[in-house]
């Protein structure tokens, strides 16, 4: 007999799908639905929610692909033995930018499914090419103009991730001794990429709408650079935006000083926070001092290494020879599956719902604890009181099993921690993670009052 279990969709965020997921999740956790027990049949659970079978279907396939539950052939849906790991136990990395985990599991199951279905494309995929795909470059040219990014296919190079897309353009253009100015706070990834090459990175002092113009341009006069690394979309780690002004400026400057800015706009945002990206400024004022990257990482998986470079035409022929010196050709397979995705129309499915509510969750919790912050896509920026230091929050979370990231490893050392949003399994471990670091730093903040 199966169990009588209803639960209350509305305690959870997300598509309807996606909810009954959590609710699974959290009747595991806390032992309502219990080990062997056998889970409503499909109809009778969608009556009961009103929601549609279809619904239910999804969610018992998605609960079953995270090994929660498991279905048995003519005999129904039953709860797994230990599925759900308990929550005092679980590592919880919030320290890494990612997605959380929905459907992509089955979204990328359903793509390969399809592609083993098609040997002759098969075949024309697993063959060595120099160059990609003219059907490939189609699919991301018409995405990206759909998306407002103008670009022809020519323009568009290809690369396994964001990271090789940085190292292709350094490695293309600057040499040993040469200077890259970066944002002062940045990924720390372009400064190891300009350490394995020799050349000197500069950072440069920011401000709440971006660089400081006035320290930027004396750097500029100063070092000559040929090449700007910038986040301006979602600066990385501050989650500042660059303001209007300051990218009219930017180019205004790249083109008075013939220098090119890479654009790195890998990170994430909410619909509603997103800004159409410098590149097409820069095409609009016809000033072609732009190299725009991006990728998938960030708006689907970490493991799907698809990244892309947009490039005005006279650097095609040198980032090219360096992608092609680097790894000869980028994996025309896993374009394919990026494809699929973006054809589906299932990069980013409904995460968006997701984010945008543990954003909320987070903010609320560093008003109640008056803290300096800023909150754009999957990261959020926090300031914490001079009573602690972030070094040891990171150490007293990380003891709990809650990983966050420090300030110091974006080279800014004024008591700043970034917090990601993907890393929870569902809701029930995120509002519980948020518990959690709110109490660790109350704790910290009395013991600081202690010290005699």
């Amino acid at each position: 007999m199966s169990t009588i279990w209803t639960p209350d969709l509305t305690a959870f965020s997300g598509p309807k799908y996606q909810r009954l997921v959590s609710a699974i999740e959290q009747g595991i956790l806390q032992k309502v639905l219990t080990q062997g027990s056998k889970l409503p049949p499909q109809r009778r659970l969608a009556d009961a929610l009103g929601i549609t079978i279809g619904t239910v279907t999804r969610a018992y396939a998605l609960a079953e692909q995270r090994g929660y539950v498991e279905a048995r052939v003519g005999d129904g849906t039953y709860v797994n033995a230990s599925p759900v790991p308990e929550i005092g136990n679980v590592q919880l990395n919030m320290a890494t930018c990612q997605q959380p985990l929905t459907d992509q599991i089955s979204t990328l199951s359903d793509c390969l499914s399809q592609l083993a279905k098609d040997p002759t494309k098969l075949s024309q995929l697993l063959g060595y090419r120099a160059s990609p795909l003219d059907q490939h470059q189609q699919v991301f040219n018409q995405w990206l103009n759909q998306r407002g990014i103008q670009q022809t296919p020519e323009q568009l190079i290809f690369t396994h991730g964001g990271q090789q897309a940085i190292f292709a353009c350094l490695s293309a253009f600057l040499s040993t001794g040469d200077v890259l100015l970066h944002e002062q706070y940045s990924y720390p990834g372009v400064r190891i990429c300009a350490k394995q090459l020799g050349v000197t990175s500069i950072g440069v002092p920011l401000t709440h709408e971006g660089v400081d113009l006035a320290r930027f341009e004396a750097l500029v006069q100063i070092h000559h650079p040929k090449l700007v690394y910038l986040t301006l979309n979602n600066q990385n780690p501050t989650c500042i935006q660059y303001s209007e002004s300051q990218r009219q400026k930017l180019l205004e400057l790249a083109e008075q000083y013939q220098f090119y800015i890479i654009e790195d706009d890998v990170n994430y945002c909410l619909p509603e926070e997103w800004h159409s990206p410098l590149w097409q400024l820069a095409k609009q004022l016809a000033i072609p001092r732009v190299i725009y990257i991006s990728s998938l990482s960030k708006l689907f998986s970490g493991g799907l290494r698809q990244g892309f470079i947009l490039v005005p035409e006279p650097l095609i022929a040198q980032v090219r020879l360096a992608i092609h010196s680097q790894c000869w050709m980028v994996s025309p397979l896993n374009i394919e599956i990026a494809c699929q995705l973006i054809k589906k129309g299932q990069i980013t499915a409904d995460r968006d719902t997701i984010v945008r509510q543990r954003q909320r969750l987070c903010i609320a919790m560093g008003e109640r604890l008056k803290l300096t912050q800023t909150w754009r896509g999957l990261n959020g920026w926090l300031q914490l009181p001079e009573d602690i230091k972030a070094h040891h929050l990171v150490t007293a979370l990380a003891a709990k099993g809650i990983l966050i990231r420090n300030g110091d490893d974006f080279n800014c050392h004024d008591n700043f921690i970034r917090l990601s949003l993907g890393g929870a399994e569902n809701d029930t471990q995120f509002q519980h993670a948020i518990e959690c670091i709110e109490a660790t730093i109350h704790s910290l903040v009395q013991n600081a009052y202690s010290v005699v």
